[in-house]
């Protein structure tokens, strides 16, 4: 019987903890950083790889949007994607979310840190060998279906590929200008 009990224990402690290591990796549960982790993790391809046949973050379907971020994004997201569609114009996204960047070329050393006491997650990265060329906030907010980004800004440092650091850049600010 000792036996018995202690198989069902195991069984039913290896279920628990997979079921809570599942719920880890999905995105926006537990903490801000576990959805900015999610992203990189699902779309930092884009920074690295030829995007080939690949769909691209901002192409994505809003089902997959809307795992990442809150339903205005998607919606301003969406917005910009009909624009480029319908005008065969460049919309306001032209460059690739997770760098800030046209040309991600030589990006590397991608470092994910939660601000602590805040809902605000910094994305630093090095590019061409120069150190912190951009660094990238992520403004998190808890929605009824767990964290979701709110806002991207990107500020750029001076360096070589940066000579002038570009202003801060709100991601939400530019997606809500008219076109």
């Amino acid at each position: 019987m000792k036996f018995i009990c202690k198989v069902l224990l195991l069984l039913f402690l290896s279920i628990a903890s997979s079921q809570v290591f599942a719920a880890a990796g999905t995105a926006g549960t537990g903490k801000p950083v576990d959805v900015v982790t999610a992203i990189y993790r699902n779309f930092g391809w884009e920074l690295t790889e030829d995007i080939g046949s690949r769909t691209v973050l901002i192409d994505q379907p809003r089902s997959v949007l809307q795992q990442y971020f809150t339903p205005k994004l998607v919606k301003l997201i969406v917005s910009d994607r009909k624009y480029v569609a319908r005008t065969k114009e460049v919309g306001h996204l032209d460059f690739i979310l997770l760098s800030g960047s046209q040309d991600p070329g030589g990006i590397g050393n991608i470092r994910i840190t939660a601000k602590p006491g805040t809902n605000i997650v910094s994305v630093l990265y090095d590019q061409d060998k120069e150190k912190d060329v951009m660094k990238i906030d992520y403004h998190c907010i808890q929605t009824g279906h767990g964290w979701r980004v709110a806002d991207i800004r990107y500020k750029s440092r001076k360096s070589a590929t940066f000579p002038v650091p570009e202003p801060e850049q709100s991601l939400l600010d530019l997606l809500s200008q008219p076109y």
